[in-house]
């Protein structure tokens, strides 16, 4: 039986005027730190503001919340903690196949909350350099199978005609589906690419109204012992509560089409509802990332104040629980890991990935504890946002404690030496047609796009080895440009203590132009692939792939040529952008038995960009990694 929800949480960090519709809260950047906000003149009496709905506060924490530009903060003094929380049960749902209204232009748009790396204390880093790496050879095709995915048409055509940017990449393959899920719009297709379902809003597939909450960066996996599909997705504000979550879907059956159970983590951690109270709170869980081994599910995520002119990090903050409860529609218990505070070396950790595993046999081998379980992660330590040639590895153990009332698990971690890595440049793209940036006044010409940072990207436990990669700067001549740096691990965990060695690294580059967004895709026995996008002065934004192994990188193979540049109002001045416009966030990639499937941002060209405000698109393709 279900148990009792909870009461409906107060209303907070609001005034007595409600906001009812906050679909007309569109903030953007003019320039660094400097801020616009746009509404619908008609849903205001005229001459009044909706800052005028807000307290001061109030108003500043949530204009720099939805720009992304919360500035980065220097890490917290607190301990450590570790919190048993209760998952919220929010019901149950199922994808429908409605056919969605068509829209012609968007209606309004929402650029998505821009992922925030803080800082902490510089390493002595003095003789570190860029790295200098040989570029990889350029071709075509490559893929075995390969369909265009979900675009910001689709998008807009579930979403009442919104536009959302960037998409943020999720994917999940088994038992013959392949299921999508981008901002804010999730299909379903068979492996020959036909769509089974949808697109659907992602605010239908988890039942809530679309202009109250701001979902953002969802993620998508498949079990492959359990043959379940799970689905999360950060709430980054409830206009009507001023609280915060993460939605996580759980099929209850191997048909991604079916029904789900809906469950629901508070993040907000203000001490109220349950929450454990960290400074500076109400917060929320900034970039969700999704994990698993064969006992539990782990999202991790980056917390941020939602609200308040001092801006607060409390580091990265991963949340465990059973797969098996959550699978049989049973509250299980969360196991909350707070990483406040020096957490990691000389700075706070942040970004702290979880793997998945194409196959659990050997996850917990090394534990000295046969069956009791260990789930690992990766993360980088660029804390200056400048160079590094360091990674952390670390290792949850006692993972079989999770069905548990009270579980036990200790978290644990090491540094260990890597190749150099550190912060890209933005990428540059071919020149070509803007239609959205040519309308504007004054006119303007294509943009660069936004690389992100050097964070680390999606891991993979396979044949006892951890596989992950991030963007990072490479030199080229005289200039630089994005390229990729990827990691092959052994971890090796005894009587609670973990060891590591980098088993192999290198790097993917092209010359004069940025590969950037990497996900690593990696089957049972060790063979990799990495999907990414390709841009520069010879190509417009591209969806492409390349094998790599322990010590080196295949051809760069572009299995999707962009069309067109990216025309979108994320980089241009009048929707406050400083010519950088939003890419990724990430991408993705996942194995099925012997092939590797991968998804990633491109620009097909054929979208009305003055009409929808941006023209990305998504790009699916099957590889196998040793054609």
């Amino acid at each position: 039986m279900v148990p009792a929800q909870p009461n409906p949480p107060l209303l907070l960090g609001f005034e007595a005027v409600r906001l009812n519709r906050p679909r007309f809260l569109h903030l953007t950047v003019h320039g660094p730190g400097t801020l616009k906000l746009r509404y619908n003149q008609n849903s205001f009496p005229e001459g009044e503001s909706m800052l005028t709905k807000f307290t001061t506060s109030t108003a500043t924490g949530l204009l720099l919340l939805l720009l992304g530009i919360l500035p980065n903060a220097a890490a917290q003094s607190a301990a450590n903690s570790v919190s048993l929380n209760q998952l919220k049960y929010v019901g149950t749902a199922s994808l429908s196949n409605a056919s969605p209204a068509t829209v012609n232009s968007a209606t309004q748009f929402r650029i998505a909350p821009l992922p925030k790396r803080p800082t902490g204390f510089a390493a002595t880093l003095s003789l570190l350099h860029a790295p200098k790496v040989p570029a990889n050879n350029v071709v075509g095709g490559g893929a075995s199978a390969n369909f265009p995915g979900i675009t910001t048409v689709d998008s807009a055509n579930v979403n009442s005609g919104f536009v959302i940017t960037p998409p943020d990449q999720g994917l999940c393959v088994g038992n013959g589906y392949v299921v999508e899920a981008v901002n804010l719009a999730l299909s379903v297709y068979n492996k020959s690419g036909k769509l089974l379902m949808g697109p659907t809003a992602l605010n239908t597939f988890i039942p809530s109204d679309f202009f109250t909450t701001f979902f953002s960066d969802p993620k998508c996996y498949f079990d492959i012992p359990t043959k379940r599909w799970f689905v999360s997705i950060t709430n980054v504000v409830d206009f009507n509560t001023g609280r915060s979550n993460f939605f996580l879907a759980v099929s209850q059956t191997s048909d991604p089409r079916g029904s789900y159970f809906i469950y629901s983590v508070d993040t907000t951690d203000d001490g109220m509802l349950g929450t454990p109270s960290h400074p500076g709170c109400p917060c929320f869980g900034d970039q969700p990332l999704l994990g698993a081994d064969k006992n539990g599910i782990y999202i991790s995520t980056n917390e941020f104040n939602i609200f308040g002119s001092v801006n607060v990090f409390n580091g990265a903050q991963i949340y465990a629980m059973s797969k098996t409860l959550l699978e049989q529609g049973i509250l299980p218990t969360v196991v909350h890991f707070n990483l406040i505070g020096n957490s990691l070396a000389e700075g706070t950790a942040a970004s702290v990935q979880p793997a998945t595993s194409p196959n659990f046999n050997d996850s917990d081998e090394d534990s000295g504890e046969k069956g009791a379980g260990v789930e690992y992660f990766l993360s980088s330590l660029d804390f200056t946002g400048t160079l590094d040639n360091r990674i952390a590895v670390w290792a949850m153990t006692n993972t079989n404690s999770l069905t548990r009332a009270a579980p036990s698990l200790s978290l644990v971690h090491v540094v260990i030496q890597s190749e150099v890595y550190g912060v890209p440049p933005d990428a540059t793209q071919k020149a070509g047609a803007n239609p959205l940036g040519a309308s504007q006044d004054p006119p303007q010409p294509e943009e660069i796009l936004s690389t992100g940072d050097d964070r680390m990207e999606q891991v993979v436990f396979a044949n006892g080895q951890l596989w992950s990669g991030l963007t990072t700067i490479v030199a080229d001549g005289n200039n630089a440009n994005a390229g990729i740096a990827y990691f092959v691990v052994q971890p090796k965990l005894r009587e609670g203590v973990l060891t590591a060695k980098i088993q192999g690294q290198n790097y993917v580059s092209v010359k004069g132009s940025s590969v950037m967004y990497p996900a690593i895709g990696v089957t049972a026995d060790g063979k990799a692939t990495i999907a990414f996008s390709l841009s520069g002065p010879r190509y417009f934004p591209s969806a492409a792939f390349a094998r790599v192994n322990p010590v080196q990188a295949g051809d760069v193979h572009i299995v999707a040529a962009g069309g067109a540049p990216q025309d979108d109002l994320s980089g241009y001045p009048q929707f406050g952008g400083n010519g950088s416009a939003r890419w990724g966030d990430y991408s993705a990639a996942v194995a099925d038995g012997d092939s590797i499937w991968l998804a990633a941002e491109y620009i097909p060209g054929n979208i009305d960009s003055a009409a929808f405000l941006t023209n990305w698109g998504t790009f699916i393709y099957r590889v196998r990694p040793e054609d």
